[in-house]
């Protein structure tokens, strides 16, 4: 019988040496290609637009998959970054490094919220721009966003610094856990801007539909994320900062891809200086579209925060039972989460073309996409739960542990992520507030009551918790379907009635 340690270093080295490979192919295949300014430089309009006329046109299961397939995989990879940084961690410094990835993982998201509150609501007003061939509006956008970005993920960034070790003692953890989480968070607070530009410039060039170049990047990336997390915790003997700079520096090189190729040839849209006009319109605009995502993040980061707070008091095992089936099951959210951008994306294009038969084309595929897929994924990941601990750690009580809390996450989550579709196909037909609310009262209204309740019942139930408040909340989402359909259409009536007079 194979010892898994030696499995698990030989899969390392391999894939080291894949992803080195390919990466590096791959990296001067792009920068050729950008350099020559694409494929042509003759009929740039024509060739810029062609993507746009691709989503507005043709059939909306074909759109999907073209443009879901290197999402789902492109978001399989990202999040394998911090998967990754866990694998490490677990494997050279044991299960407190696993266990101190609960206390990370909501103070990044609370990180990552103030991100999403431009990239998401600027994604989905450049989406109606393009659907309506504004360009030049798209532009605008796109470099307001990311001056924005950039300033205010440096100020955040400081904060966050100096506010870690406080956030961190609320946590009732060893001081083994704290002391993980607090380097790799210190580091990750100074990178803000690194990963805050990533976000906002791969979910513009998503917008425009370049799914495909996205997943050769995200690739390179996560690549690149392997090697030096390898070289600094491995050989250099860096410890956990390793793997917090190891997702920095990568993204680096990922960030002067993006950039290269928005000012490529083959964009509609670009970055420019000239374009910069930070007017009340664009911040009205651009905020209340990414509220409702921004507001899920932020009620998420402090519901997980206080989550890891009670199961802590279970014990390290109990914790390392809530990191790896978040991370376990982030698979299947991920894959989720891909579909649903591409299909908010498509549903902002019907939006600004004026095509509401479209619109509830896209988003009737979109519900069936989510549902096979999720429950497929879930259903292999429950029943290889215990192969996927051993990833993380050997030790049989998480082990035996994780089995229950395993079943529930992957018997709720295919609801779940089914009437988050609708949630999200709230947003470019102006019910945003409607859809923050139905987030907020899934992430604390009936989150936290519960929560409360069930942990006097033991650790299983406490973690149960979660799931089962969003189930509630998928159930009144289905209840209000018919209000949602009676929203979009009056939406789309007003649209062309603006457009008449």
């Amino acid at each position: 019988m194979y010892d898994l340690r030696e499995v698990v270093i030989s899969m390392k080295v391999y894939i080291i040496k894949a992803c080195a490979e390919r990466m590096v192919k791959e990296y001067k295949k792009i920068y050729d290609c950008a350099a020559k300014g694409g494929v042509s430089n003759i009929n740039n309009d024509v060739q810029n637009t062609t993507n746009i006329d691709f989503i507005l046109n043709e059939k909306p299961i074909k759109v999907l998959v073209k443009l879901g397939i290197p999402a789902i995989l492109m978001a399989l990879l990202d999040e394998l970054n911090s998967f990754i940084d866990a694998i490490f961690m677990g494997q050279y410094f044991g299960s407190d490094a696993v266990s101190s990835m609960s206390i990370i993982l909501p103070i990044m998201l609370l990180m990552v919220a103030f991100g999403t509150l431009f990239s998401e609501g600027t994604s989905i007003a450049i989406g109606r721009y393009l659907g309506a061939k504004n360009i030049q509006k798209a532009n605008e956008y796109l470099t307001n966003t990311v001056v924005i970005t950039a300033i205010s993920s440096a100020v955040c960034g400081v904060i966050f610094y100096f506010l870690t070790p406080v956030v961190i003692r609320i946590f009732d953890v060893s001081e083994g856990v704290r002391y993980f989480a607090d380097i790799y968070l210190r580091i990750l607070s100074l990178g803000m801007p690194i990963f805050m530009l990533v976000i906002v410039l791969a979910k513009n060039v998503y917008t425009e539909g370049k799914t495909s170049y996205l997943l050769i990047t995200t690739f390179i990336q996560l690549g690149l994320n392997i090697i030096i997390n390898y070289v600094l915790i491995g050989i250099l003997r860096f410890g956990v900062k390793g793997a917090a700079l190891g997702t920095l520096l990568s993204e680096l090189l990922q960030i002067s891809m993006l950039i290269k190729y928005i000012n490529s040839n083959k964009m509609a849209m670009k970055f420019s200086f000239k374009e910069l006009r930070l007017n009340k319109a664009y911040f009205k605009e651009v905020i209340s579209l990414g509220l409702p995502i921004f507001l899920s993040m932020i009620l998420l980061a402090i519901t997980m925060g206080i989550e890891s707070k009670i199961i802590a008091k279970f014990g390290t095992a109990a914790l390392s039972v809530q990191t790896i089936t978040g991370y376990a099951f982030s698979i299947s959210s991920s894959i989720a989460g891909g579909i649903m951008s591409v299909s908010v994306v498509i549903l902002s294009y019907s939006v600004g073309a004026k095509k509401i038969k479209r619109f509830y084309e896209i988003l009737k595929y979109s519900v069936l996409v989510v549902f096979i897929v999720v429950t497929s994924v879930n259903l292999i990941l429950v029943i290889n739960s215990s192969l996927v601990v051993r990833m993380f750690t050997n030790s049989s009580n998480v082990i035996n542990l994780i089995k229950i809390p395993a079943l529930i996450y992957g018997l709720t989550a295919p609801l779940i992520f089914t009437t988050n579709v609708v949630l999200y196909a709230m947003q470019p037909v102006g019910m945003e507030k409607t859809s923050s609310i139905l987030f907020a009262l899934q992430q604390v209204l009936m989150f936290m009551p519960l929560l409360f309740i069930l942990k006097e019942f033991g650790l299983v139930c406490a973690l149960s918790a979660q799931p089962l408040s969003e189930v509630i909340g998928g159930i009144i989402t289905i209840i209000l379907i018919p209000l949602f359909i009676k929203r979009t259409n009056n939406y789309f009536i007003k649209k062309k009635e603006v457009d008449n007079t």
